[in-house]
């Protein structure tokens, strides 16, 4: 169904308020700018090295798009990183579980060789 612009229902909702506050704002940046009489009142033809509000949207949504596509790659190669980190562990882990209980069983041997009881020696 589609209302009288032929446009699909809710996406007028979504999408018309928001290209006429775009507008309004580009017309209020151009007022501010002083270029609003001299913007308005030259031909197209004349303005083809300024970029279009729509077209400076499109490259903000890019960067925006790049930016968040570079920051989850960081994040995967982070990911990697920890894995990597994670697994060097678990292996070190595994090499000084072990080792610890050597050593406490060498300590228990040291205490029990360096604590025997000496025995008087006869006639003194």
């Amino acid at each position: 169904m589609t209302d009288d612009q032929g446009t699909s229902e809710g996406f007028p909702g979504l999408i018309l308020p928001w290209v006429a506050r775009l507008r309004r704002i580009t017309e209020e940046l151009a007022g501010m700018t002083g270029l609003s009489e001299t913007l308005y009142t030259r031909s197209v033809s004349t303005l083809q090295g300024l970029p279009m509000p729509g077209a400076l949207s499109a490259a903000q949504l890019n960067a925006i798009a790049g930016g968040v596509a570079a920051q989850r790659s960081s994040i995967a190669a982070l990911k990697a990183q920890l894995t990597a980190f994670d697994e060097q562990l678990a292996a070190l882990e595994g090499i000084l579980g072990p080792l610890a209980e050597w050593g406490k069983t060498w300590a228990e041997f040291e205490r029990l060789v360096t604590n025997v009881e000496r025995r008087p020696e006869p006639g003194r």
